[in-house]
């Protein structure tokens, strides 16, 4: 497969909460020599994949922000079981949980939950933030693709950022988009050896974590109403994130 065609597969799907960048990468058979080269800051065999990227999230933006818009319930409960089937993938079952694995599950789920208190929904209004915390937000998402099964974009949950960047992309704020762009460049090139060195040192720990984080920072995408459609609408977002991440396994 061509490149830049990867890079658009894995620009539209780095959005989705509950779909791992780091896991997309592993699918398409390009995670390996990835980290490895940025970790080099050899860029020059990626910058296809890098251009199919850019036009990914722009699709992706577009869209999803115009199904936001016009269907917010039906989107956000998809995306609600595309993110809980992730932590499947974020904790790992070949070791044995005990009291302090659980204590920090529950510190990064009330870490997750107090964060998580804004609803996502672009229909919504969308709050003025400064280009410093686009820039450091955009660091921490893109450096979390270094690890298969953590979703980047649960981070810009957390933080409070996921509807902004829906907003910059479908009206093309260029300066907010620039600097969101550098600030994933920066957390490539420079997050990434350092959070992929934490997390092999500390990755049962960090796992417990970062799963109590997703969980928490569900509740932002919690529908307003229930019905029939939005339960299948949820089984079909938790089923297609566990299919998908079970190729990668």
């Amino acid at each position: 497969m061509l490149s830049w065609i990867k890079g658009i597969i894995l620009g539209f799907v780095m959005l989705l909460p509950g779909v791992s960048g780091g896991t997309a990468f592993v699918i398409l058979g390009v995670y390996e020599d990835l980290v490895r080269d940025l970790a080099k800051l050899n860029l020059k065999p990626h910058l296809k994949l890098f251009g199919g990227i850019v036009i990914g999230l722009f699709l992706s933006g577009f869209l999803f922000s115009l199904f936001f818009e016009n269907h917010r319930n039906e989107a956000a409960v998809f995306l609600l079981g595309s993110l809980i089937a992730s932590v499947r993938f974020v904790i790992q079952t070949d070791y044995r949980v005990n009291r302090q694995l659980l204590g920090l599950f529950a510190i990064g789920f009330f870490v997750g939950f107090i964060l998580g208190a804004k609803p996502i929904g672009v229909g919504g209004y969308v709050e003025d933030i400064s280009l410093a915390f686009i820039f450091t937000g955009a660091a921490l998402s893109s450096a979390a693709m270094v690890i298969p099964g953590l979703p980047g974009s649960s981070v810009l949950i957390l933080m409070g950022l996921y509807d902004n960047v829906f907003y910059y992309l479908s009206d093309l704020k260029i300066l907010q988009l620039l600097t969101f762009g550098a600030g994933s460049l920066l957390g490539m090139f420079l997050l990434v050896k350092l959070l992929a060195r934490l997390y092999e040192k500390y990755k049962v720990s960090l796992s417990y974590i970062f799963a109590g984080l997703i969980l928490g920072s569900a509740r932002a995408l919690i529908p307003t109403e229930i019905s029939v459609w939005i339960v299948i609408l949820f089984i079909l977002g938790f089923s297609t994130v566990l299919l998908w991440g079970k190729k990668a396994l």
